[in-house]
């Protein structure tokens, strides 16, 4: 039993180190804490502690929704093309755009608040944007902006 114990806390740290690190393998740490909470799971049973054996199953509950979310789900959906991604942002733009002249066109006290944008100036905008994030992803796995 003491071997149970010793691999579920172990498993359970290194769960701690992948997710912490955000590196590309920070999704492993749900398959970590899943087998350690299967472990704490016999181990309360054991030793009856009924009390800690309700937390692990809740403890598994979470594991397996970070296992759906960080591992499963992301193989089922493929990743937005680019082209695709631009389309929506265009879409959204030109809806934004919308809204904003008819804002303007209700009364001169929307003038005060509001400023009429070019689509130029919201594209440059979202490339910026663009630019930050996958710098900043860049720097969540590990690498260089």
């Amino acid at each position: 039993m003491q071997h149970v114990e010793m691999l579920s806390a172990a498993l359970g740290l290194l769960g701690a180190i992948l997710l912490a690190t955000r590196s590309r393998y920070a999704g492993l740490a749900f398959v970590a804490w899943f087998v350690s909470n299967v472990g704490w799971l016999i181990f309360g049973a054991r030793h009856d502690h009924w009390l800690f054996f309700v937390q692990q199953i809740g403890f598994t509950a979470t594991s397996v929704l970070g296992i759906w979310n960080w591992l499963v789900r992301p193989t089922l959906h493929p990743a937005e093309t680019e082209a695709a991604r631009e389309q929506r942002a265009r879409a959204v733009i030109d809806f934004i755009l919308d809204l904003d002249f008819v804002s303007l066109t209700r009364g001169s006290y929307v003038l005060h608040t509001t400023a009429p944008v070019s689509y130029a100036a919201l594209q440059g905008i979202y490339l910026a944007g663009e630019e930050e994030g996958q710098a900043l992803e860049r720097m969540r796995n590990g690498g260089q902006p």
